[in-house]
């Protein structure tokens, strides 16, 4: 029997893709002299609505669009030589979407799990009702952030791995004369910033989605 998809993950999905393309494709102003992969948000919030099919599109989506990017639009920045090999574009990107969907779907099925319960046996609008629901929502916030720092690791790790494996251990040709060190080091020092921006930043976004029924977590599911 075929699932239905509503007609809120549709929408969902839609803006989702149009902010997944523009954070891609259009010119993102450096961040305290950094610039930041914003194209990982998008893949954060399908994961945190526990929609594997959205998540697989959304990271598809920003692992091809990225590599396309390199070629294309970012072509004249220093990294490009570097993301123009799709052993470094592509792999890092779609592992992110899983480790992001697994570690809040994970985390959020611990939550669920200790707090629905104690929920479901409390009258609505009670005062240990309320306490119960903020003390959820504090988990899911906290999950959020932590979601937010595993996917934002993975890829940074990811993708400096392939980064050594192709040019230090593989020896690879690469275009350009900047050593492929300098690029870890750029990308590390991009993604300290990076995990502070975005676990401060995923969160909120949730916690509204999750209000409105859109992510796991939430008061209504659709």
């Amino acid at each position: 029997m075929k699932r239905k998809i509503s007609a809120a993950t549709i929408a969902l999905t839609a803006i989702l893709t149009a902010f997944e393309l523009i954070f891609v494709f259009a010119p993102i102003p450096p961040v305290a002299g950094a610039s930041l992969a914003f194209c990982l948000i998008p893949v954060f919030i399908a994961a945190t609505t526990g929609k594997k099919g959205m998540t697989a599109f959304l990271s598809v989506l920003m692992a091809l669009g990225m590599l396309t990017a390199a070629y294309t639009v970012r072509a004249a920045s220093l990294t490009a030589p570097v993301f123009q090999n799709p052993l470094v574009a592509v792999p890092p990107r779609l592992m992110v979407g899983v480790t992001a969907f697994a570690s809040y779907n994970g985390l959020m099925s611990v939550a669920e799990k200790k707090f629905d319960p104690l929920l479901a046996g409390c009258e609505k609008g009670s005062e240990e009702y309320k306490k119960l629901s903020r003390k959820k929502g504090a988990a899911t916030y906290g999950i959020a952030a932590f979601t937010a720092f595993i996917g934002t690791v993975t890829n940074t790790g990811l993708v400096c791995l392939m980064i050594w494996l192709c040019y230090m251990v593989g020896d690879m040709y690469i275009a350009s004369d900047i050593l492929p060190q300098f690029f870890q080091v750029t990308l590390a020092v991009n993604a300290s910033i990076e995990v502070a921006a975005f676990t401060i930043l995923l969160p909120p976004v949730v916690m509204a989605l999750s209000r409105a029924g859109y992510c796991r977590g939430g008061k209504k599911k659709r």
